[in-house]
């Protein structure tokens, strides 16, 4: 790893360098929301202390993406795009993506269309200096102001960066460039919540059966806003359509938070209600993904807790459960 100094004066000489070679995704303002998109000038960053609507999950696992056409007697996989740098990428949002990855590439199936956007995509991180509104990622473990799951990371010191190179896919991006090396750190704290991590330590057959999912659900509209702007949720349904003659396969987020999600063909549903359909979605974020590949997928971004409608609240749900099964009572 290489430490290095960026006065903040440079830092607008450096992405434009970036821009120059690669496609460039950063936090900008659009339509009163902040959001990652490719950017084409320096002064589209914002680069304010917020986090973004959406989290940069769509770089590498797009909303809608082209896999497969079928024509002149052969199938054409999609092809990722030239190289691209995601800049800005905040701490819960890293711990989302190493989430991504293990579901994606570490179990009995590898998925060669993210495992090609992630090898063709370099994630540059940057410290949150304050919490956000609904943040809980100290519950769940995670240091806000650091973070090594990325290929750079930026700390914010004022009048500069310090920038750790964390990757060989990462140094490229500095290279002609005369940089003052950073003096290591000294030992810090993380930045976590004293009380403990939130988690659901219990065996999931006790978790289905024992724990009042209709209260618990009660308020939930199942308009499915919390799995489109989560970091970690993956569900996905394939479309297929004719273009130009020809047929096209698309892979295209879903959410298990919609009623026909698990409708059999056969007309039968085994997720016919609300209840069934949001215990599903605590228990394989606090559950089954970290019985199959170790993490909960749960970073504590709150972003669901600030944009439901309903103003249902994962972080107080999961306390809840946590609550019953040391207490008992259900």
């Amino acid at each position: 790893m290489t430490r290095v100094v960026v006065p903040k004066s440079k830092l607008k000489e450096l992405l434009e360098g970036w821009i120059a070679s690669y496609r460039v995704a950063a936090p900008v303002m659009n339509s009163g929301k902040l959001v990652f998109e490719e950017i084409k000038d320096f002064s589209d960053i914002n680069l304010e202390d917020n986090l973004t609507y959406k989290s940069p999950k769509e770089f590498l696992f797009p909303q809608v993406e082209k896999i497969m056409s079928f024509g002149d007697n052969a199938v054409q996989t999609g092809t990722p795009d030239r190289k691209t740098v995601v800049f800005g990428v905040r701490p819960c949002d890293l711990d989302a993506l190493k989430v991504m990855t293990a579901v994606f590439t570490k179990g009995k199936y590898i998925d060669t269309f993210f495992e090609k956007n992630l090898d063709n995509t370099i994630l540059v991180g940057m410290g949150c200096l304050a919490e956000k509104p609904g943040c809980f990622c100290g519950d769940r473990g995670l240091d806000k102001s650091s973070s090594s799951d990325c290929d750079i990371f930026f700390s914010d010191n004022g009048e500069t960066y310090t920038v750790e190179i964390l990757t060989e896919k990462g140094r490229p991006l500095f290279e002609g460039m005369k940089l003052e090396e950073a003096a290591s750190p000294a030992a810090i704290q993380k930045n976590t919540v004293s009380g403990g991590i939130l988690e659901i330590d219990a065996d999931e057959n006790t978790v289905f059966n024992k724990i009042n999912w209709a209260k618990i659900s009660e308020k939930c509209l199942g308009c499915g806003i919390c799995t489109f702007i989560c970091p970690t949720c993956h569900c996905f349904e394939f479309k297929d359509t004719v273009e130009t003659g020809e047929p096209v396969r698309y892979r295209c987020w879903d959410s298990c938070m919609y009623p026909r999600f698990t409708m059999h063909a056969s007309g039968h549903n085994p997720r016919a209600s609300k209840k069934e359909r949001y215990r599903q979605r605590i228990m394989h974020k606090y559950l089954y993904v970290k019985k199959n590949f170790g993490y909960t997928a749960c970073t504590g971004c709150g972003r669901c807790i600030r944009s439901c409608p309903a103003g249902m609240n994962i972080k107080s749900v999961v306390t809840e459960i946590v609550d019953n099964l040391r207490s008992e009572e259900f």
